[in-house]
């Protein structure tokens, strides 16, 4: 079973955010959403202004 996920936040306005998650992730942080985009980077989003969360399985490869 995958642990790591690749997450598609879409918001209100219109905004989406990709990224790549563990199973413990997304985490809530002083009430936002924190996504750790696919170079490094962390967004915060407020719950109010997330409009759709997908989270796909991403496959590993095995050693």
């Amino acid at each position: 079973m995958t642990h790591t996920y690749r997450i598609t936040v879409t918001t209100k306005p219109g905004e989406t955010h990709i990224g790549l998650m563990n199973r413990s992730q997304p985490e809530i942080v002083k009430g936002f959403i924190g996504v750790a985009q696919e170079d490094g980077a962390w967004v915060y989003l407020a719950p109010d202004d997330v409009l759709k969360m997908e989270f796909e399985p991403v496959a590993t490869e095995s050693r």
